[in-house]
């Protein structure tokens, strides 16, 4: 029936799609675990790096301090604070680098994120046109067929018939021919009636 393969191929198509949704859907899974692992990682990366400009900070300070020690020098002089908001200076600019580092890591992961999705929507889009296509092209073709099938059969059934009443009209066209030979023979009297009836199967009163 047409229904059954109308079901086959609509079934057949939808397992399909619903096999290329899910390896879409684990392939961006995958990549936005990846994303998020990114941004999760990112604080503790960006602390260490906050951590090692303090250090570093200290280290000139202490540095500094020391050299001036060595040279007999107050570490308040002007020199020394001259130093000192120097390398205070470089210490917060570094730490604003960083901080400004940080966020433009977060947006483009952020970003990157929005993106993934986007894509992921148009594939799926894409998928389901696709999809559909092919779905109402095996169906239109199968259609065709079936309405081609279906037609022949009946043309043959139509033969068939044709066939069967040409042959009831040879039948009785042969009936008739032997009716008229009998009659003609029983008018002549060439045969009885008997012979007429059993010829011709018609009972004469």
């Amino acid at each position: 029936m047409a229904a059954d393969w109308q079901k086959t191929i609509k079934d057949k198509y939808d397992e399909t799609l619903k096999a290329q949704k899910g390896q879409a859907q684990a392939a961006r899974d995958i990549a936005q675990a990846g994303y998020e692992k990114q941004l999760n990682d990112a604080p503790a990366q960006y602390k260490a790096l906050r951590n090692e400009t303090s250090v570093n900070k200290n280290l000139q300070d202490r540095i500094r301090k020391e050299n001036m020690a060595n040279m007999g020098l107050s570490g308040a002089g002007g020199t020394s604070q001259t130093f000192q908001q120097r390398n205070t200076n470089n210490f917060l600019n570094n730490m604003g680098n960083i901080s400004r580092q940080q966020q433009d890591f977060t947006d483009n992961i952020n970003l990157a994120l929005s993106n993934l999705n986007t894509q992921y929507g148009a594939d799926v889009n894409s998928m389901i046109v696709q999809n559909n296509a092919e779905r109402n092209a095996e169906l239109l073709a199968q259609n065709q067929w079936q309405s081609g099938y279906d037609l022949q059969n009946r043309q043959f059934g139509l033969q068939n018939q044709q066939f069967d009443y040409q042959k009831e009209l040879d039948k009785q066209a042969q009936k008739n021919t032997i009716f008229e030979q009998a009659y003609s023979l029983l008018a002549k009297r060439k045969i009885t009636k008997r012979q007429f009836e059993a010829m011709t199967g018609v009972k004469l009163r």
